[in-house]
């Protein structure tokens, strides 16, 4: 399974040894594995099965396709959907969400997950099954939103306020398992090799599908995945739960060696924490948006956790939470030489305040950036505006990082954004602001994201040593026009010299 020469067919027929296998390319490309940084892979094939509600609706349009999903899932015992756009639920002056909901479901708890992960709505039967009762104070880092007419909660919940309900209404360990059978699946008919699941709900034992994929040899990628900082956990308890599932076997297929830290929320909902106030705030309670941690809480979080091992993925989206999570990893108390080998990142990275560009080469940091359809669109960066003026016309500056000395990366971001690799591509090539060249596009998601996940020195490039992680796609993606790079297909995906993925007619 690893690459012991690359050159002509000569040169590498002399060691290749007496009746070798030979895979002909057929005159394709070949190139190194995808590596995706930032997707969520149990849940993107979990969701396959549940209800899907069309996003940007408001609180009528849901009735009857919830109504649908109750007859559909009749006998589970939660009603589960995702999709809705629930900030449009926030601002209604009529029935309650979650009257709602109780009318339409009045016998099993509901869980109806938004269209970003960052809200969930439930019913009262939901609210009893996570035990959180009407008196409930917020939790750490969430919000049990409530009618300002009458302080009953809406049944909406954001950001960690959700937790206990999505830890409520989780599927079991064998729908968990076979849910990532699908997504498997779906990654290598893509063409990645190696990913970073930045889910880590270890409260919905989501790890124990990954292990069972690899005990049962039915992992077809490398998993070098994150772990869930709950905010509202006990912290000597949670740190000993972390501690004792750290693992860093460069070997194995699966490893679990990131902590996933929310800093903020995001934008739409008006979470996102700025450094200057929203221009129009959603919520009166929230100026500058929301934080999930208090910075001394924080801070001694990622100082225990580096010392474990850990590197840490920071969800930021507003300039002040990329600011936090640079100060904070800068804070570490140890040499700025450990702190940039270990390769902390930040994920998302929509704002970074122009004095904050400089910091991410200066201290180590790597940005890590989605380009999908929606975030690389000029008409949502032109709807944000309506909240943060101007700032939303920079969103992502991938270009002004890496120009400022930094390393960076690209990801997905599956299933709140497409999957297919050469979108991603295609569109971090051709965006009207920060855009980049082709070349660099590619290797923001193979080597560079291989050095992101300190997978650089087994994976990320065709290198003699490096394990044989490569994959053939039907067209020079680099001589292909850059609109045109999306459509590019992945013909063959091959994990450690074996394949994982053949597509249909392509005979080697």
């Amino acid at each position: 399974g690893v690459i012991i020469a690359v050159g002509s067919r000569a040169e590498v027929m002399a060691v290749a040894g007496s009746n070798p296998a030979i895979v002909d390319a057929k005159g394709n490309m070949v190139m190194p594995g995808i590596h995706d940084t930032h997707v969520h892979v149990p849940e993107a094939g979990i969701n396959e099965n549940v209800c899907l509600l069309q996003p940007g609706q408001q609180l009528a349009a849901y009735t009857k396709a919830i109504k649908d999903c109750a007859s559909d899932q009749r006998g589970a015992p939660w009603i589960r959907a995702a999709g809705a756009s629930l900030f449009n639920l926030r601002a209604g002056t009529g029935e309650l969400p979650i009257d709602v909901l109780d009318r339409i479901v009045p016998n099993r708890p509901a869980i109806i997950l938004d269209d970003l992960g960052h809200s969930a709505w439930t019913n009262t039967k939901g609210l009893a099954a996570a035990h959180i009762t009407a008196d409930a104070p917020d939790p750490q880092g969430g919000v049990y939103l409530r009618d300002p007419r009458s302080g009953r909660m809406t049944g909406l919940l954001l950001e960690n306020a959700q937790q206990l309900v999505r830890n409520a209404s989780a599927v079991d360990d064998a729908t968990s398992y076979r849910g990532l059978l699908v997504a498997l699946k779906e990654l290598a008919r893509n063409g990645i090799t190696t990913v970073s699941d930045a889910g880590g709900f270890w409260g919905q034992n989501h790890p124990a599908a990954w292990q069972k994929a690899l005990d049962s040899a039915t992992l077809t990628v490398r998993g070098v995945n994150s772990l869930y900082l709950y905010p509202d956990v006990d912290h000597t308890k949670q740190l000993a739960e972390l501690k004792a599932r750290f693992s860093n076997d460069k070997q194995s297929l699966l490893q679990f060696d990131t902590v996933k830290i929310y800093i903020d929320g995001i934008l739409d909902l008006g979470t996102a924490a700025l450094v200057e106030p929203y221009d129009k705030p959603i919520d009166p309670q929230y100026p500058n948006g929301f934080r999930y941690f208090n910075t001394d809480e924080l801070q001694q979080y990622v100082n225990e956790l580096h010392a474990i091992g850990y590197r840490a993925e920071f969800h930021v989206i507003g300039d002040a939470a990329t600011r936090t999570a640079l100060d904070v990893i800068s804070a570490i108390p140890v040499s700025k030489d450990e702190i940039a080998a270990r390769r902390h990142r930040t994920t998302h990275t929509y704002l970074v305040h122009p004095d904050d560009l400089a910091r991410f080469a200066e201290i180590g940091v790597i940005a890590d950036f989605q380009a999908g359809p929606e975030s690389s669109a000029t008409d949502y960066h032109e709807y944000l505006t309506q909240f943060i003026g101007d700032r939303a016309l920079d969103l992502m500056p991938m270009a002004k990082v890496i120009d400022a000395g930094a390393r960076a990366s690209l990801s997905s971001d599956w299933d709140a954004d497409p999957l297919p690799p050469f979108g991603i591509i295609s569109r971090a090539v051709t965006r009207d602001k920060n855009a980049v060249k082709t070349e660099k596009a590619i290797a923001l998601m193979t080597l560079d994201a291989a050095y992101a996940l300190g997978q650089d020195d087994i994976s990320g490039s065709i290198t003699v040593g490096k394990f044989a992680d490569y994959i053939v796609v039907d067209r020079n993606v680099i001589e292909t026009k850059p609109k045109d790079i999306a459509t590019t297909k992945v013909l063959l995906t091959m994990l450690a010299g074996r394949p994982v993925f053949r597509a249909s007619g392509f005979k080697t």
